[in-house]
């Protein structure tokens, strides 16, 4: 009888190319010598995120089972709790403030992040200043929304260095969302959901980034639009377009709904009402928002307030995956569950779509967990790292 390791390679590749999940292919390179070399070999093809679950879990979209997210964490030293996700990685605030970023599809991989400047005028009894948003830029750069008793504003650094930049500009206060396309950070601006392009060069005396140019691109047009309250608000690229996702989430109280008092603790709750989206594109042309009435038949948007990304269906998923949907989360579950008295109780969790045709939404999918302090809700989208995973 022939054995496994003998196996054409021509016949793995065909193999590898009919594996949807990443967790397969990893097991696919696990078996042998001659079947890692054949992973290896073959770039994966576009594949869908995963979902981390607060009990440190995963799910792998399309279909597949709940399986351990592959987290060691006894490897890093003061990691009490995840911030959330920035496309592969994981975000951990350490004890001493500063921040460890984690790759969990490569736990050799990590990035290390000072902590976040205080104001000057911050007193006793001030809230600390916090991390709305993280982008990691590059290997040799990494931006960040940050806020405490100030406008959510941008602050850039060095992975390694012993401090961030915090930008003093005018126009780069009270931002939003932020994302790093084509070698230009593009932000929205809370006033009139302005699209800005921010370009990040380096100070010649001392090395460190700076912001070198500001240009709006886009504003003002859907303001009229929006009514009180105020609507969660994405920003991610599609095919090179810059889109804007607005979504209207009747589960999202503006006042935060885990500091007590009166307050709906919503997590396991809410995702069973209405949610609806409108997505604009950026019309770079006439410097405003038009709205679209699809995504691309091609194309899922997976939206969370640290990391949304446009992915494209593969062609030999297309008889099974359907396009121009919207997957998405409570926001409020994934900031909640560490401080609501569901913490450490079974609680239900919910991943809901919405169909850009049919203008609705509904459950996608549905479980009991039982989360584990400070691991929050997320997409994980694979890059780079995925190929030093595979060689585990």
């Amino acid at each position: 009888m022939a054995s496994w390791s003998a196996l054409q390679t021509d016949l793995g590749d065909i193999i590898l190319r009919r594996l949807q999940h990443h967790a397969d292919r990893v097991r696919f390179g696990a078996v042998c010598r001659q079947w890692r070399s054949c992973a290896r070999q073959n770039a994966p093809p576009p594949q869908f995120p995963w979902l981390a679950l607060p009990d440190r879990t995963f799910y792998s979209l399309p279909d597949s089972a709940f399986q351990p997210l592959p987290l060691h964490l006894e490897r890093h030293r003061q990691l009490p709790h995840a911030q959330s996700s920035c496309g592969e990685w994981l975000v951990f605030e350490r004890m001493d403030g500063a921040y460890t970023l984690v790759n969990p599809f490569s736990m050799s991989t990590t990035m290390v992040l000072p902590r976040l400047p205080t104001e000057p005028s911050h007193a006793i009894g001030d809230p600390p200043p916090f991390m709305k948003k993280l982008v990691v830029c590059s290997p040799n750069l990494v931006a960040a929304v940050v806020g405490a008793g100030w406008p959510h504003r941008l602050a850039l650094c060095r992975p390694g260095a012993a401090s961030w930049v915090v930008v003093a500009h005018d126009q780069l206060n009270s931002l939003h969302d932020m994302i790093w396309h084509r070698g230009k950070l593009y932000a929205l601006h809370d006033n009139q959901c302005r699209l800005l392009c921010i370009s990040v060069g380096e100070d010649r005396d001392t090395g460190e980034p700076n912001v070198s140019r500001v240009d709006i691109l886009a504003e003002g047009s859907i303001w009229e639009l929006i009514e009180p309250p105020s609507p969660l608000l994405y920003l991610l690229e599609s095919d090179g377009a810059l889109l804007m996702v607005r979504r209207g989430d009747p589960n999202s109280d503006m006042q935060n709904p885990f500091v007590g008092g009166d307050s709906v603790h919503y997590v396991g709750l809410g995702l069973e009402r209405a949610t609806e989206f409108t997505v604009f594109e950026a019309d770079l042309a006439r410097s405003r928002w038009t709205e679209l009435s699809s995504v691309g038949e091609d194309r899922m948007l997976f939206v969370q307030g640290w990391c949304s990304r446009a992915v494209r269906i593969p062609d030999r998923c297309k008889d099974y995956v359907t396009g121009d949907r919207i997957f998405f989360v409570s926001d409020a579950a994934a900031r909640g569950y560490n401080e609501c008295p569901y913490y450490r109780k079974k609680v239900s969790f919910y991943c809901s779509v919405y169909d850009m045709r049919k203008r609705r939404s509904q459950m996608y999918l549905g479980t009991k967990v039982r989360p584990l302090k400070g691991f929050p809700v997320a997409w994980l989208f694979r890059g780079s790292s995925e190929r030093a995973f595979i060689n585990k």
